[in-house]
């Protein structure tokens, strides 16, 4: 059995972020919809199973990363993927999300 969100060592931030994933040396756009240090949820257009590799480019603030990732789980055109980080790409990751779970500024009525 694949391990899935019920196997996470951590909670995943909501995001909405047009990035890339590569499957056979081919460079496909994706949308991230949730992340964190550990992984993220995509959606894409093409059929993968859990166990596939693929390598996830994201683009955040003007820096381009790229992941290894392994796909855990699938459900219609939504992949789970799991990847491991150096703290360079950890500290990225978390720089993203904290940007995501800011609250909107509101100003103050005088």
């Amino acid at each position: 059995m694949a391990s899935g969100f019920k196997d996470r060592k951590s909670a995943r931030s909501k995001v909405s972020l047009e990035g890339f994933y590569s499957f056979s040396n081919q460079w496909i756009p994706c949308t991230l919809q949730d992340i964190s240090v550990e992984g993220a949820g995509l959606k894409i257009n093409q059929i993968l199973v859990p166990g596939d590799s693929i390598r996830l480019k994201i683009l955040f603030r003007n820096e381009e990363r790229t992941f290894e990732a392994t796909v855990v789980n699938v459900n219609g055109t939504r992949i789970g993927v799991s990847f491991a980080v150096d703290p360079l790409m950890e500290d990225f990751l978390k720089s993203m999300i904290l940007a995501y779970q800011r609250p909107p500024n509101f100003k103050r009525s005088s």
